[in-house]
């Protein structure tokens, strides 16, 4: 499969936010119990894009099959320099490449933000072994577990953090 990735633009984004909403009500890899509003998701893209960081989004026949971005990992002022990664593949293109060259880009691309010194994966434990050995792939390590720290569909989910130090 053919794809290529590039800065998000606002014209992928209902698409991208398709996807988004997706996992929150099909998996435990996003913490959310309701999809959110177009608005919360536009309002975090233009949080990101104002803040200089990274969104990118996979394309295949100018259909979005992916998305990858960097937020703040905490608000306080000390973590100024630590960034969460998000990602998310369309679901009938998973297993395609698609997540690992998404990944890979995003991290290439915020090697050349001076104030990207780490960046955090923070991963549900149920069905996540394609996630955890994604990361692994390009340099991510397991730093810890929170465990039974996020509730959704009445079970109670771990919370795996891997880091990459750029």
């Amino acid at each position: 499969m053919k794809f290529r990735i590039e800065t998000m633009s606002e014209k992928n984004l209902k698409d991208a936010y398709k996807i988004y909403n997706y996992y929150i009500v099909n998996s435990y890899s996003n913490f959310e119990e309701k999809k959110i509003t177009f608005k919360a998701f536009y309002k975090n893209y233009i949080k990101t894009i104002n803040n200089e960081l990274p969104y990118l989004v996979a394309l295949f026949e100018n259909k979005v099959v992916g998305l990858a971005y960097l937020n703040q990992f905490r608000e306080k002022s000390g973590y100024r320099f630590a960034f969460e990664n998000t990602i998310y593949i369309h679901n009938k293109h998973i297993r395609q490449g698609i997540g690992f060259k998404l990944l890979k880009h995003l991290v290439k691309v915020s090697k050349k933000n001076q104030n990207i010194k780490v960046i955090v994966a923070v991963i549900g434990s149920i069905d996540s072994k394609g996630s955890i050995n994604l990361h692994k792939k390009l340099g991510f390590t397991k730093t810890g577990v929170l465990k039974k720290i996020g509730f959704k569909n009445n079970k109670w989910i771990d919370s795996i953090f891997l880091q990459k130090n750029i």
